[in-house]
């Protein structure tokens, strides 16, 4: 009776694990994750969220980015920023929360399609499996995301390594759609999704010529034609292309933004610069390559094991270009992993995925599988419990918008040369003795201090290694600048010293504005 009884079981999970793996998953490690996610809209910003806070705020004050002042990065921030701070983001709880609201919502929405990756079919009617593989994804890709301490969340990495999530989500669907007319679609999305992240960053190109990759090696699945799936992509990007452009043209300065983003990568290239070996022993990321290339490595097998098709491959597509983005930028910074980190949990929950396909009608692997999903939940939890939010106070001693402006709060936040009491100590200083229309020359690398003082750069300059090449001169243990650059560097510093404070500043003044340096606060 009993043994009957344990066959009956062992039957339904065989037929039923699609929906049950990812639920045994999400069971485990869920309540812990969303805490964690929780207490981390708590934090402060850092210096790099600081920054965009102060471009998209200054933006949407009149200013023009790249003309008015030089900014380093390209439009996607500043546009996330700008939208952000529409809802109530100026508040960095509230940006916070808007920012990690998104995340979960494209953790959920790009999980539901991942059984489409390894060659199931989820019929329309069966929405529990869709439900369990969104809940597998919030508690998986949350809790990796949570690993990271509050400095490095919030970041533009995890934001464009979402958006690369949800573009390789809707590549999957469109090479497993049926219907030609859908998989246009499907490929349509696709290359608006990953086309944004160039625009953010533009070593996240490689991300994009890794789907073209698999989408080459996996032509033969698709209901379209190579040129005709390729061509709807191309439509995409193009689509994001003008907005970005139109973006420009209403809030930049579009060919001089081409001319400091083509020139300002010359002056930190070489400041931060690490080599590979540094980089992998710096700020604690060995765990995280480790664990990358473990999953990475297990896929492989995997993948020529299980006969996986083609499309399957979409789940390197994160962790090989992360690692690539990570190592072309070669700073090491830990936030330079996040496309990585991402996809090594996407790489486990396909896994999962994969093998629980494979373990249908098997009764004794789907039993194998199953603890393997529990196993995965208890690792996500552990990360979960572990993390920095996770240990803290934050959303306690910051319960409320008075709580959070307290010493007490903002001594919670140590980090290096970031003093964020005494910023706010210095904005609150130059708020009260200048007018709303003064503006404020700061040297250093925080022009967060404007944005909490809420005044303009007095400049065009508003990071010092523009003027103090003296780091990049240097060079680091990634490259050394020839001596080519180093006169390169030399005639960038000369021109910005030397160029008028502001080429309009004699409109500016005639118009009533004064410019004034107030002190000045160095962020480094």
């Amino acid at each position: 009776m009993m043994r009957d009884r344990l066959h009956a079981i062992s039957r339904t999970l065989s037929r039923h694990l699609l929906e049950v793996a990812p639920l045994l998953t999400a069971a485990v490690c869920l309540v812990a994750t969303i805490h964690a996610l929780y207490t981390l809209t708590f934090a402060i910003l850092g210096r790099d969220q600081g920054i965009f806070q102060y471009v998209a705020w200054a933006m949407r004050h009149g200013e023009r980015t790249y003309r008015d002042f030089h900014e380093i990065n390209g439009p996607l921030p500043h546009a996330w920023h700008m939208l952000l701070q529409r809802f109530g983001g100026e508040d960095e709880h509230v940006f916070r929360t808007l920012d990690t609201l998104f995340l979960v919502l494209m953790y959920a929405l790009a999980s539901l399609t991942l059984p489409e990756w390894v060659g199931s079919r989820v019929p329309r009617a069966a929405s529990a499996t869709r439900a369990a593989w969104a809940l597998a994804g919030i508690g998986a890709l949350g809790a990796q995301y949570a690993t990271y301490d509050w400095w490095h969340t919030s970041q533009r990495e995890g934001f464009y390594s979402v958006l690369t999530f949800a573009s390789l989500a809707f590549q999957a669907m469109a090479h497993a759609a049926r219907r030609p007319q859908r998989a246009l679609v499907w490929f349509f999305l696709t290359g608006i999704a990953t086309s944004l992240t160039w625009f953010g960053k533009p070593p996240c190109v490689v991300f994009t010529f890794l789907q073209i990759a698999v989408l080459v090696l996996d032509r033969a699945s698709v209901t379209l034609p190579l040129r005709r799936a390729l061509s709807a992509a191309i439509a995409g990007a193009l689509l994001v292309t003008a907005g970005m452009l139109a973006f420009e043209l209403v809030y930049g300065d579009v060919l001089q933004g081409i001319h400091v983003l083509s020139t300002v990568p010359l002056l930190h290239h070489t400041i931060w610069n690490k080599s590979l070996v540094d980089s992998y022993h710096a700020y604690g990321n060995a765990p995280r390559l480790d664990w990358a290339m473990g999953t990475t490595g297990a896929f492989v097998i995997a993948y020529f094991w299980l006969r996986l098709p083609r499309r399957t491959l979409l789940a390197l597509v994160l962790p090989v270009g992360g690692f690539a983005v990570f190592a072309l930028q070669g700073k090491g910074f830990p936030y330079h992993l996040h496309m990585l980190t991402l996809g090594t949990a996407v790489t486990q929950l396909v896994l999962l995925a994969a093998l629980a396909r494979r373990a249908e009608h098997r009764t004794k692997l789907a039993w194998v599988v199953a603890v393997g999903a529990v196993a995965l939940g208890f690792k996500c939890r552990d990360d979960a419990h572990l993390s920095q939010s996770e240990k803290s106070d934050w959303s306690e001693v910051g319960a409320t918008p008075a709580a959070r402006t307290t010493r007490a709060y903002l001594e919670r936040f140590p980090w290096g040369d970031f003093f964020p009491a005494d910023m706010r100590d210095a904005a609150a200083f130059v708020r009260e003795r200048t007018r709303p229309d003064d503006r404020v020359q700061t040297y250093g690398l925080d022009p967060y201090f404007l944005f909490l003082a809420r005044r303009q750069s007095a400049s065009p300059v508003i990071y010092d290694f523009e003027l103090n090449v003296d780091a990049a001169l240097e060079g680091g243990s990634g490259a050394m600048p020839t001596e080519a650059t180093r006169a390169a560097l030399r005639a960038h510093r000369d021109a910005a010293a030397n160029r008028d404070s502001r080429g309009d500043a004699g409109d500016r003044d005639r118009a009533g504005c004064r410019h004034r340096s107030v002190g000045h606060h160095s962020g480094g």
